[in-house]
């Protein structure tokens, strides 16, 4: 304990006397008056920091996080601010912390938001916004637009906010005023006005520009300025916001780098002519103020070297441990990923295996390229189209007896998810609904060239699109008398224009049929392998049963999110599709031979 209470105070001390030397003199903390001493009397400062490196569909950065931490290191040390520390935020984690602030603070509270990661400016709309970590390109639903923040800000009854923006395009959260920074008279006077009326300001890295995200060692060029000034204001007992952009961080950052930074009053956010006021956490205290910096001799004691000795050494084995425990990291994901290589070869060369235990068991079957699981249907005969009688085209007519080999068949709907595994794309129209969800927007032709892929990486060139005849069998579970692929009860296992809420859903969040598959009706439309002909069932031949040898139009089964529930009947035919068509509801899933 005394070793690290005595390195405590050696590094206190060697802070002090670089800024003694930097400055060359020694500050002594200017006599205050009643009026800078009653400032914090009753009033508490919080501070939101936030800092986003590891973006999820946007470059990462690599001193976001890095300066985010620092800063609230030094407002929590030197300024006495209460901290909430957001590292890699998303949207709702920003958000929902103002919101949670907004409702704890009072009239006489000081709030700083401080934000280090990317922006953007929409320059039609004249907007700028911050990016959470989960925000995408060209796809704003996730981002957070000014309107906002300052929406926000103006609910929030603290008398001053002042918003901190290291990002780009920051400086359009802003209106362009001119600056007041005469500070004649009496300087307690001064800041006790400042403090008096409320302010809404923004102390911005950039205007309507691009900024850097290094410049500054390990900090952007905004940061390091940031930090040093908010180091070096402690000759002060009180100043305001715009002094310490003024007078330490504008210079420095301007003349670093390319971009100019800017403070001015935040738009349309209740600002009335005031200013954010820091102070040291020391002011809080009634006793005397100390000076900040006191002498101290460029002599160093033999105590002193043995301490900075003592000093380094630690601090080298905490950089070697650092290393030594990313290296064993390594090793580990290293070793996790060889173990899932082995894993994949064991299953591909257990294939055959598997698929003849799936045929004894009826358990799924896995492909070990996609992760698609196949329900093992057993053939048999049943009696094909419009059972039930409430048919509404004569092309479900008329009923007829089909009979069909043993197959496997997707459990689920095909996914974003794998077909992006495939295709390397995303075609769906709701791509918002995540990789669990159906695939849409793709052609018969789409697929055809999705199979042909498959096959070719799987090597067994069993996948294909099932037959209208295979299609209605399975969606009946098994050539049952089902007017719904599982049953009656049409809401209980589909997806439909009353009840979807005009959208998608993820796969397999209705009832299963009998045979255990997910989604035959309803959710979206799944293209099948047949051309379209009204009066094939006139013709149809009795085994196994594939279509017209040609024609103009494929067919889709099943319905989907937005289909009448009529159209979900498991006997129902959409056949007006050319096989170029693409849709918001139009998916498939797969069939695997034996």
């Amino acid at each position: 304990m005394k070793l690290k209470a005595a390195l405590a105070i050696l590094l206190s001390l060697l802070f002090l006397t670089a800024v003694s030397y930097a400055e060359r003199a020694v500050k002594v903390k200017p006599k205050k008056d009643a009026e800078t001493q009653a400032l914090r009397q009753g009033t508490n400062y919080y501070a939101i920091v936030i800092g986003n490196n590891n973006y999820r569909h946007l470059p990462k950065l690599k001193t976001a996080v890095t300066d985010a931490t620092e800063v609230e290191k030094i407002l929590k040390s030197l300024y006495g601010f209460k901290t909430k520390l957001l590292l890699n935020a998303t949207r709702k984690d920003i958000l929902s912390t103002v919101n949670d602030f907004r409702k704890q603070l009072g009239a006489n509270d000081n709030l700083l938001i401080y934000y280090a990661g990317h922006g953007e400016y929409d320059k039609t709309a004249d907007k700028a916004y911050w990016l959470p970590v989960d925000a995408q390109r060209d796809d704003p639903v996730d981002w957070i637009i000014a309107d906002d923040l300052t929406s926000n800000i103006k609910r929030i009854a603290s008398k001053h906010i002042l918003i901190v923006s290291d990002s780009c395009y920051s400086g359009t959260l802003t209106r362009a005023v001119s600056a007041d920074l005469a500070t004649k008279g009496d300087r307690d006077h001064f800041i006790k006005k400042m403090a008096e009326r409320p302010s809404r300001t923004l102390m911005a890295s950039g205007g309507n520009e691009p900024v850097a995200d290094s410049g500054g060692g390990k900090h952007s060029v905004f940061a390091a300025a940031f930090l040093k000034a908010l180091n070096e204001a402690t000759d002060k007992g009180a100043f305001t916001a715009e002094e310490l952009f003024h007078g330490r961080v504008k210079e420095i950052v301007a003349g670093k780098s390319d971009q100019v930074p800017e403070y001015n009053n935040v738009k349309n956010s209740g600002h009335e002519g005031g200013d954010f006021v820091f102070q040291l956490a020391k002011a809080m205290k009634e006793e005397p103020y100390k000076a900040t910096v006191p002498f101290v001799s460029s002599e160093v004691s033999e105590e002193t070297k043995k301490l900075q000795e003592e000093a380094e050494k630690l601090k080298k084995e905490r950089e070697e441990l650092e290393q030594a425990k990313a290296i064993m990291e390594e090793k580990k994901r290293l070793e996790e990923e060889r173990k899932k290589l082995e894993r994949e070869k064991q299953e591909l060369a257990m294939a055959p295996a598997k698929k003849f235990i799936d045929k004894v068991t009826g358990a799924a079957y896995t492909d070990s390229t996609t992760n698609m699981e196949f329900v093992y249907v057993k053939g048999g005969c049943y009696q094909m189209g419009d059972v039930f009688g409430d048919g509404h085209g004569l092309d479900e007519k008329p009923v007829h007896e089909v009979c069909v080999d043993d197959y496997y068949i997707g459990k689920y709907e095909v996914t974003q998810g794998q077909w992006k595994a495939i295709m390397g794309n995303n075609p769906s129209y709701f791509k918002n609904c995540g990789d669990d969800c159906p695939v849409e927007g793709v052609s018969w032709n789409d697929i055809k060239d999705f199979i042909n892929r498959l096959n070719n990486r799987s090597g067994g060139g069993k996948y294909r699109l099932p037959t209208e005849a295979e299609w209605e069998y399975a969606a009946r579970s098994g050539g049952k008398s089902e007017k719904y692929s599982g049953g009656s009860d049409v809401d209980s296992v589909a997806w439909h224009n009353i009840n979807s809420g005009n959208k998608k859903h993820q796969v397999g969040t209705k009832q299963p049929n009998g045979l255990g598959l997910y989604d035959m009706s309803g959710n979206v439309s799944e293209w099948v392998n047949d051309w379209y002909d009204s009066d094939y069932y006139k013709n149809s031949p009795r085994n196994n049963p594939v279509g017209p040898n040609s024609g103009s139009n494929r067919v889709c089964r099943g319905g989907g999110w937005a289909s009448d529930p009529r159209v979900l009947r498991a006997a129902f035919r959409v056949g007006y599709l050319p096989p170029g068509d693409r849709g918001n509801d139009l998916g498939f899933r797969l069939l695997r031979t034996r």
